[in-house]
């Protein structure tokens, strides 16, 4: 279950990035990257950012790294 301050950016099984940002602290923007397994999932990745720009343009990375993977894999 995701909290209310956590948007899901990406719902891939291979690539599940999400964006946290809690408004309380302004200055605090996550970008975490999960890893599903089996009747859970884990974080494999977080990283933490001061603005949303930055944060947003390293899930748009991330993103795309899994998109190509996944061509290259297919």
């Amino acid at each position: 279950m995701m909290s209310k301050f956590e948007t899901r950016l990406s719902d891939m099984d291979d690539c599940n990035i999400t964006l946290f940002h809690d408004p309380e602290d302004p200055s605090s923007w996550v970008i975490r990257k999960w890893k599903k397994l089996l009747f859970w999932k884990r974080v494999e990745l977080s990283r933490w950012f001061a603005t949303r720009e930055q944060a947003e343009e390293y899930a748009r990375d991330l993103i795309e790294d899994c998109e190509r993977r996944r061509r290259k894999a297919s």
